[in-house]
């Protein structure tokens, strides 16, 4: 009786010590960062159709940059305060975060496509954050910050389809990306980049990242991470440690 219940305690303490290793949180370090002609950048994508990123500001900006922060182009839109971006090889979708409304763009002219409303109560500062697609489960993703974090799963006509309270994941969602079909989040108040599994949302790895206000998540064409700063008004650049 005594073995197996020593058996069964070193069990238990070996599972809380996988559980602790797999949210260990590691350090991650810019290899470089470069100022950007964007005012307050709340988010960046990365389009393999022009090899380009695509910025948005609060101001209502969306810009388009080459790899060294030179701005090739930008569409204003007034009276907006765009927080997330993503592009696919059609269009770039720009979310206004007060109005709650998604902006399609046509991503060779800028021209403005369409605009979808997705109705949401709360503050006008705590409308949506984040927007990605999931190539896998061709599906969107539009997320909001906190208090709470919900995670939107729409189909190809901007429709809910579910939602996840995705609140005990970080203190705030900031930006939302995928990579190699995997879900990456970045936490501005906890300055941390987040893997988790994308239909479970649960956390599987987390990295610190030593950036002051980060709200713009990005992976290039070779895999490294590029974070925006709101605050700094600059783009950094992380090796992946995902890459072998």
């Amino acid at each position: 009786m005594i073995n197996t219940t020593k058996c069964i305690f070193s069990f238990l303490i070996l599972l809380g010590t996988t559980s602790l290793n797999a949210q260990k949180c590691s350090k991650l370090k810019p290899t470089k960062s470069i100022s950007i002609a964007v005012p307050e950048p709340s988010d960046i994508c990365y389009s393999a159709k022009t090899n380009t990123f695509f910025v948005v500001s609060d101001q209502g900006i969306l810009f388009e940059i080459d790899e060294n922060g030179k701005v090739l182009r930008k569409k204003e839109q007034k009276d907006t305060d765009f927080e997330a971006v993503y592009s696919d090889d059609k269009n770039v979708y720009a979310v206004d975060e007060s109005n709650r409304t998604i902006y399609e763009y046509d991503i060779a002219t800028f021209k403005k496509n369409k605009v979808t409303t997705i109705p949401y109560n709360g503050a006008r500062n705590k409308g949506y954050e984040s927007f990605t697609y999931d190539e896998t489960r061709k599906k969107y993703l539009l997320i909001t910050e906190s208090n709470p974090a919900i995670v939107f799963e729409l189909d190809s006509n901007f429709t809910i389809t579910k939602q996840t309270d995705i609140s005990d994941v970080a203190s705030d969602i900031s930006s939302a990306r995928f990579y190699k079909n995997e879900l990456f989040l970045l936490s501005d108040e906890d300055m941390t980049l987040i893997k988790v599994n994308p239909e479970t949302f649960e956390v599987i790895q987390k990295w610190r990242i030593p950036v002051i206000n980060p709200e713009g998540l990005a992976f290039d064409k070779n895999g490294n991470i590029l974070i925006t700063s709101d605050d700094m008004q600059r783009l950094f650049y992380f090796n992946n440690p995902e890459n072998k």
